[in-house]
């Protein structure tokens, strides 16, 4: 039989892979928002397109929003 702290440790370890992880723009930028901005000054810097960065960002935010960044994690085929 399993000891309390191997059991307890393992409860922990489970609840950890459920918890919702952030998607990989906002790991690195600390949000989408964060992520917008510094794009939109690289528009107005000249050095990005300013005809398809807002439809990129828009398609990253729903992206995160519905959690598709995730979806090879979750099972899914990931397209």
């Amino acid at each position: 039989m399993a000891s309390p702290r191997s059991l307890l440790s393992q409860v922990k370890q489970i609840k950890a892979a459920q918890e919702p992880r952030p998607s990989p723009i906002a790991a690195l930028y600390g949000s989408v928002d964060a992520f917008a901005a510094e794009c939109m000054a690289g528009v107005e810097a000249g050095k990005l397109c300013g005809t398809d960065m807002p439809v990129l960002i828009d398609c990253l935010r729903r992206w995160e929003r519905d959690g598709e960044w995730n979806a090879g994690r979750r099972g899914n085929d990931g397209v």
